[in-house]
């Protein structure tokens, strides 16, 4: 029971965790294609959007919500039985194992964008922006999951099992933006956009080194750890934790800064909504170039840049090897439940103090994954154009790629549309689709990367929204394509 609990509860936080992508959204005719370069612009002169907007914010909220993962799908998971338990859901371990890499990565992102203005003046187009955002990224092994299932005494008999790379990388912070695009001649449009971050709680993995052997001979194990996790939350503060060697016993100790019993809106606005107490910097750069009139090219860097957390800011070092070949199981025979649970907490702290673990009560810094766009378009007709664009995000030293075909047109001033097949996360079904519609001075947009997400959610590994309504001004009826995004809605 045991292990199906560990398993399950595994798989929740999988499907709870959610990133970045914007493929589609990257040659789509809206002003929110700035936010995955800060070199494209359009031809409106004024352009508002977000949450407190009045009205507008209400009448179509924005949103935009991610999920992937490169290793399974929820119908490998869960999934109709056979025969007699055809009407039932099983819980297929043995096939969700099958089909899982080696590491599996699973992530989240959530905006809310509270309000965006963007202006034109001149050959200069500036921009600002308050936005909330959310990211969870979870790297799971594959070997735990056979450890949590298969015990240790079957596939893994014998062999390590890889737990490396086990963590999680989880964010919460909110931005201001300031960003400006010109074009510097008729080939090049540079933008930038500086952010000032302020972190809002941080859940960081910073090293997980594990390995678990079960000699095949004796059935011995062999456990080495080397690992380093950070975190800094509103809501608790760990003040002690570390080994008593006078009293052979661990010390755990922390404070609770709020009852959940009762909870204090102050407090909470204090400790949560205007703290601003975990400060950071980061910056979005991008380039369009204008190879000839069929030809443009496109490149950013996004999201370069740290949060230095301070407020609660808990650390934990741990590193060791533990040699176990046996327990003793006499004292489980006593009927005297203190000899039991003496017994008990005396392994218990024999092996935490083999891996000395150490509190760290200090600041912290906390780099934002950074992503890399390159892209360009090739423009078939003056309504319609293909694109390719490849995004590569930096997460645990490693990169993770996406490649996009793109078809983008403009059928008419008021609508236009986006269709893109995209490869990622192991995944070859992610078709997506985007259009915005312009009526008066409003333009309503929706795009997903894989809408197929939304027919068949059981079967897919990558899930994306993003919609909201613009309120545009100042609109150019002809667009100077040495200066403007040709895909933006006139």
């Amino acid at each position: 029971m045991k292990r199906i609990v560990l398993i399950i509860a595994a798989f929740y936080l999988s499907f709870s965790l959610y990133a970045q992508q914007n493929q589609t959204l990257y040659f789509m005719s809206v002003p929110q294609a700035n936010i995955t370069n800060p070199a494209l612009y359009g031809p409106c002169k004024l352009t508002i959007s977000g949450l407190l907007i009045p009205v507008s914010g209400q009448l179509m909220p924005p949103l935009y919500l991610n999920y992937n993962n490169n290793g399974f799908s929820y119908k490998q998971f869960i999934h109709h039985g056979n025969g007699l338990m055809s009407d039932s859901l099983i819980f297929d371990f043995p096939n969700l194992i099958d089909k899982m890499r080696r590491v599996n990565y699973l992530s989240f992102e959530t905006h809310i964008p509270w309000i965006n203005v963007s202006y034109i003046w001149r050959n200069w187009y500036f921009s600002f922006g308050v936005n909330e955002r959310i990211n969870a990224m979870l790297s799971l092994p594959k070997d735990l999951v056979v450890l949590a299932w298969e015990g240790n005494g079957k596939s893994l008999l014998g062999q390590d099992a890889f737990l490396n790379f086990l963590g999680a990388n989880i964010n919460w912070h909110r931005e201001y933006a300031i960003g400006a695009a010109t074009s510097i001649n008729s080939k090049w449009t540079v933008g930038a956009r500086a952010k000032l971050l302020f972190g809002k709680a941080n859940l960081w993995f910073k090293n997980n080194q594990l390995t678990w052997n079960t000699n095949k001979d004796d059935f011995s194990y062999t456990f080495d750890a080397d690992m380093e996790v950070h975190s800094s939350q509103p809501f608790f503060d760990i003040t002690k934790f570390q080994y008593d060697d006078v009293n052979d016993s661990l010390m755990f100790e922390m404070d609770t800064l709020i009852n959940m019993d009762n909870v204090d809106f102050n407090t909470i606005k204090k400790q949560v909504i205007f703290n601003a107490k975990n400060k950071g910097v980061a910056l979005d750069l991008g380039a369009k170039y204008i190879f000839n009139n069929k030809i443009t090219l496109y490149g950013s860097l996004l999201d370069v840049g740290f949060i230095r957390y301070k407020q609660n800011a808990d650390g934990l070092k741990a590193k060791g090897n533990f040699y176990f070949d046996g327990w003793d199981i006499q004292p489980y025979f006593q009927k005297d439940d203190s000899v039991i649970k003496a017994h008990a907490d005396a392994f218990r702290d024999s092996v935490i103090k083999l891996f000395d673990p150490t509190l760290i009560n200090k600041t912290y810094n906390y780099w934002l994954p950074s992503r890399l766009y390159l892209g360009g378009t090739y423009q078939l007709t003056e309504k319609y154009n293909v694109g390719a664009l490849f995004r590569g995000e930096f997460y645990l030293k490693r990169i993770h790629a996406a490649l996009t075909l793109s078809g983008n047109a403009k059928f008419t001033k008021w609508l236009s549309t986006s269709v893109s097949y995209t490869v990622q996360n192991n995944s070859f079904t992610n078709v997506g689709l985007g259009f915005a519609m312009k009526f008066g001075f409003y333009q309503w947009y929706m795009v997903s990367d894989n809408v197929m997400g939304f027919i068949w959610p059981q079967s897919s590994r990558n899930f994306n929204l993003r919609m909201g309504l613009n309120m545009i001004f100042g609109c150019k009826k002809k667009e100077n394509s040495t200066m403007l995004n040709t895909n933006f809605v006139q």
